[in-house]
């Protein structure tokens, strides 16, 4: 049973703020903001006070600053996004890639632009994608997380369990929050974050951990409707009827 005198949400902050330095001295500010952006998505579903929302959307804003100016290597990534840098870069790379299929690609295995991408099976593998299947594909693939997205919010809002809710929000926080951010490097939308796309990059323990995660996400779906229902069988409802 929950107290009501637990400051469970301060106490939540400090715990994602020390995971949030532990991942910052590895170093990767990807993961950093993704577990940062889970714990905020999951403050806006428990229904804290707008005030407070705020109160985190301004913290969150000072440590970007922050980390520009003592993080090394935000600093480096942000002025490379920003002010841009002479010569060929990732970003670069990629958008080229990106687009160098046009709207349907060149073909499977055709692509030739890919050689020159760092990481190009798994930081980059849209821009790829992008190269070989086009545009089209690109678009589909966005799409798709989306509709998961969607798909998951729209089966949380009849969800009366609120460990489901918040559970089932954490994880799919996760998911579409880090496909969300692998496409937005790939179009030069964010700067370089050295992410996985979920299910398409390459990768064992990367693959592993969101296969798990849309494993537990499964079971507050009801996709199955067998698996949730006992279907009638005529010998039951004869053994109903005599007891």
């Amino acid at each position: 049973m929950r107290e009501p005198n637990l400051p469970l949400r301060f106490v939540s902050m400090g715990v994602t703020a020390v995971i949030a330095m532990a991942l910052m001295s590895q170093p990767d500010l990807g993961q950093t903001i993704l577990f940062s952006g889970v714990w905020f998505a999951l403050m806006m579903v428990t229904g804290v006070k707008a005030s407070h929302l705020w109160a985190s959307v301004i913290g969150g804003v000072v440590g970007i600053v922050a980390a520009y100016n003592f993080y090394p290597v935000a600093t480096q990534r942000i002025d490379a996004w920003v002010f841009g840098t002479e010569g060929i870069t990732h970003d670069k790379l990629a958008m080229a890639t990106l687009t160098a299929g046009g709207f349907v690609g060149t073909g499977p295995g055709l692509g030739t632009r890919k050689y020159s991408l760092p990481e190009a099976h798994t930081d980059y593998i849209f821009s790829v994608i992008g190269e070989e299947f086009g545009l089209l594909a690109c678009m589909v693939i966005a799409m798709l997380f989306m509709a998961i997205l969607v798909r998951v919010v729209v089966r949380m809002l009849d969800e009366q369990d609120h460990f489901t809710v918040l559970a089932v929000t954490g994880l799919s926080a996760q998911l579409c929050g880090q496909a969300m951010i692998n496409m937005a490097v790939n179009l030069g939308i964010f700067p370089s974050k050295g992410m996985t796309l979920p299910f398409i990059s390459y990768g064992g323990s990367s693959t592993l951990a969101l296969s798990v995660f849309a494993g537990c996400c499964w079971p507050s779906q009801d996709v199955i409707p067998i698996l949730t229902s006992r279907p009638i069988c005529p010998r039951d409802a004869e053994y109903e009827r005599f007891a």
